[in-house]
């Protein structure tokens, strides 16, 4: 059976997470991994969130083109320099700029928006850096 475009889709935005290269002493924790964090870990949390599709043929016979976004959470531990969790954030964004296209067998995934950093989110051991990456993915016919 041949894999689904979503497999496709999940790989291909998995597959470019994992192709970062973090700063020594941080961490990347891709979605399903098993991964323990102390309070005094830094590392990014990787998710990859489907969102609506939109049909752009009357006749339902083509495919839709999926959207979606990358979720990828900055984790710093209070007490760090919070700037140095902003600019591995900002690298993060950089690795997944606007203009990044993704291929997959016949599937490509594009990012057609500039990654957003988002406000700081403080919890009991660290805070929290989100940067979002919207993604759009188009069936490439062969």
């Amino acid at each position: 059976m041949a894999d689904t475009v979503e497999k496709k889709i999940y790989q291909a935005l998995v597959t470019r997470a994992q192709g970062f290269t973090p700063p020594a002493g941080v961490t990347v924790v891709l979605p399903g991994a098993s991964f323990s964090p102390t309070a005094s870990s830094k590392f990014i949390s990787v998710e990859v969130h489907f969102n609506r599709s939109i049909e752009t043929d009357l006749s339902l016979q083509l495919d839709p083109i999926r959207q979606g976004f990358m979720r990828a959470n900055v984790m710093w531990p209070k007490g760090a320099a919070i700037v140095d969790g902003y600019e591995v954030a900002g690298q993060f964004r950089a690795h997944l700029k606007r203009g990044t296209k993704l291929l997959r067998d016949s599937v490509q995934v594009r990012i057609d928006e500039d990654p957003e950093i988002g406000p700081l989110v403080s919890g009991d051991t660290h805070h929290t850096i989100p940067v979002t990456i919207r993604w759009r993915s188009y069936f490439q016919p062969a």
